[in-house]
């Protein structure tokens, strides 16, 4: 074989390996989550990197299958950016017109290009070249993929079916965060229907739950907790009272002071709880926040008597929350307490039945609603 077929052949072969190990690349980061927000994010990102590009845009299509939106961007000036109307019809601009004919389109010099929709946009920050793929999965076409360089002629077909292969993974990616989101939904849908069961057996605290879970959600935001801490937390606010579907409904609705022993099956139900969702593989995560809830920052609660930052963050939240939502609702033993006198509740339980920054980070949240 003469040596300039070689070379060639040598060439060849080094672009396949870069290619396939760019290829890897992408679809082992745009796995690591099935957050459907981080996956986009994540693809447009890799994908201008690797494919050396100034910026990528993703586009996914409606439940109508008629609009497409902006889902993801990466490279873009986001003040002129935002300016970009964040949503195509099928048929409009390159993206459109790309979902239309399932063919990758290519545009060598955008200032030159009537098909598309935003030329003084791309002139002012000096895109030029574009290359833009269909997203498909199992034959459907999903959305679209475009990257986009400051050269005059930068893409070609190579680049154009790299691109396409790059987007083929992100479409599973994606399809994998859409199922995920979907279980999750029916995963919350199945928990407020318990948490609901629960608070049904007293009719005076129905929407207990659901009120605590979202007050500790405004805590979780403010402490800016991680996705995954907040959905333990999301979670566990609206069980935290499960153990009680045990208990007889005369103790629970009692409107006397409870005796010794009905106390203490009262103070079992955080225990009974935490057992509950820890048989649950998806909620065991949470079981701790369920079982210490009720534990005491000076450690005189139950039913472990733990202290300070022993007690887990997300049961020292979700004790100052239930602790609020008792006192601004009635109860079978007294009416519901003033703003003024639940304010002063707080602050004077902070540092010995609450955590103290959580205290004053919770009334901080309080006041910005009011």
């Amino acid at each position: 074989m003469p040596q300039k077929e070689k070379n060639s052949l040598k060439e060849d072969l080094r672009k396949k390996i870069e290619e396939f190990s760019a290829l890897y690349e992408v679809g082992k980061s745009i796995t690591s989550t099935l957050r459907l927000d981080e996956v986009l994010s994540l693809i447009t990102k890799k994908t201008a990197t690797i494919m050396k590009a100034y910026a990528c845009s993703l586009r996914l299509l409606d439940k109508s299958g008629c609009e497409l939106l902006l889902r993801s961007s990466y490279g873009f000036a986001n003040k002129r950016f935002q300016k970009i109307k964040r949503s195509l019809k099928v048929g409009e601009s390159i993206a459109g017109k790309v979902v239309k004919s399932g063919k990758y389109y290519i545009i060598n010099d955008l200032r030159k290009e009537k098909k598309y929709k935003y030329p003084s946009y791309a002139t002012a920050i000096g895109l030029r070249s574009v290359v833009t793929v269909p997203l498909v999965l199992k034959g459907k076409i999903i959305g679209t993929l475009s990257i986009y360089n400051t050269k005059v002629g930068k893409y070609n077909p190579e680049d154009a079916k790299l691109l396409a292969m790059f987007a083929s993974q992100a479409a599973i990616a994606i399809e994998n965060a859409r199922l995920f989101e979907q279980a999750q939904t029916g995963y919350l849908n199945t928990i407020r229907t318990l948490s609901n069961i629960i608070d049904a057996k007293d009719s005076q605290t129905f929407g207990h739950s659901e009120r605590v879970m979202e007050h500790c959600m405004d805590i979780a935001k403010a402490l800016k907790l991680s996705e995954s801490q907040k959905e333990v937390l999301k979670y566990a606010g609206l069980l935290h009272d499960i153990g009680k579907i045990g208990i007889d409904v005369g103790i629970l609705r009692k409107p006397s002071k409870l005796t010794q022993d009905e106390w203490k099956i009262m103070a079992m139900h955080p225990v009974v709880g935490s057992g509950i969702v820890e048989q649950i593989g998806f909620l065991d995560d949470m079981a701790p926040i369920i079982l210490h809830h009720h534990e005491r920052y000076d450690g005189k609660g139950y039913p472990s008597k733990l202290k300070k930052n022993k007690i887990p963050l997300g049961a020292r939240i979700l004790s100052i929350v239930d602790a609020y939502e008792s006192m601004v609702s009635d109860r079978p033993y007294r009416k519901a307490l003033s703003s003024k006198k639940i304010r002063q509740e707080l602050l004077e339980g902070a540092g010995t039945q609450f955590d103290p920054n959580i205290v004053k980070i919770f009334i901080k949240v309080l006041d910005k609603k009011k």
